[in-house]
């Protein structure tokens, strides 16, 4: 871990992206194009995709290694490229770390396997490692507890050399941020999802990157705002959007149909539909809907540069 140091190309805002699809659920590339032209002009720090925004549970394993394809031959290393290899079986998980690696990704993200710990754990990211692109961001994510412990993380690091960032989702997240940066003498990269909904409080601890689904050009300048300790304009704006991430972090469906709607409305997707089980707004949600998206548009009409 001594001769370990903090990668930073990261910093900042770096969304995990939706996939879009066209109204016969194929991946609409058209709409994936704008969105990618999107992320890199609104100058977010990276992106990934594959993850849970990107619906990835319902993709083929062919369409996922397509996706991956195209992204990155698309971005052409001009942000960095985070390629999601999450699965539910150490053999899946090898494969996508292959694929990625074989595509020329620098980056690759994998969800913490359920139900292990200690040696077999450093042994599990070991393995996926040894395929993998060179650096790993592991994801530590529990919707019903603090996740991994510090000292599972702490072994992970000492012992994984391509172990370069955490994405830490867990529950009270905030305070274990703090104790990963002050046991891994602040060389662990972290990041988060939900660290959105306390995007200050986290800055202030000392994350260094940020993955938010959609309103890149708000969370950009919240971020920028509040390094450059301008505290005031950052909780300003901030508060101007608490009633999104209060509507939209009910559930993750709602999440991705409400982020769905808004690329529409941004013009960059054509459509809104998404695959699988996701439910539709009825009529009361769709009013409130209708409000928060207009919130948006004018907030990044007002910020954009």
């Amino acid at each position: 871990m001594s001769n370990k140091k903090l990668n930073t190309e990261l910093n900042g805002i770096a969304p995990s992206l939706h996939t879009p699809f066209n109204n016969d659920k194929s991946i609409d590339y058209n709409s994936l194009k704008r969105l990618l032209d999107h992320t890199i002009e609104t100058k977010c720090s990276g992106m990934l995709i594959g993850a849970v925004a990107g619906e990835t549970s319902n993709l083929s394993f062919n369409e996922k290694i397509e996706l991956m394809d195209f992204v990155l031959s698309y971005v052409e290393s001009r942000i960095p490229v985070i390629i999601g290899c999450s699965a539910s079986n150490q053999k899946e998980r090898i494969k996508f770390a292959k694929a990625a690696k074989s595509k020329g990704a620098k980056w690759f993200l994998v969800q913490s396997p359920e139900g292990i710990s200690g040696k077999k754990l450093v042994e599990s990211f070991n393995e996926i490692s040894s395929f993998g692109p060179k650096n790993l961001m592991i994801q530590d994510l529990s919707w019903h507890d603090n996740g991994l412990s510090d000292n599972d993380i702490l072994s992970l690091y000492s012992k994984v050399d391509h172990f370069k960032a955490l994405k830490i989702e867990v529950v009270n997240s905030g305070p274990k941020y703090s104790r990963i940066k002050k046991i891994t003498n602040n060389t662990l990269h972290l990041s988060g999802g939900w660290a959105v909904s306390g995007l200050i409080e986290a800055i202030n601890r000392g994350v260094h990157s940020f993955i938010p689904s959609t309103m890149e050009i708000i969370f950009n300048d919240i971020y920028n705002l509040t390094i450059n300790r301008k505290f005031d304009e950052a909780r300003a704006l901030f508060n101007s959007i608490i009633p999104i991430i209060s509507f939209t972090h009910q559930h993750i469906d709602i999440s991705i149909k409400f982020s769905k709607m808004l690329r529409v409305k941004e013009g960059i997707f054509d459509t809104n539909v998404c695959r699988g089980e996701i439910f539709d707004f009825d009529e009361y949600q769709l009013k409130e809907v209708n409000i928060l998206l207009e919130r948006i548009i004018s907030i990044q009409d007002k910020y954009k540069n």
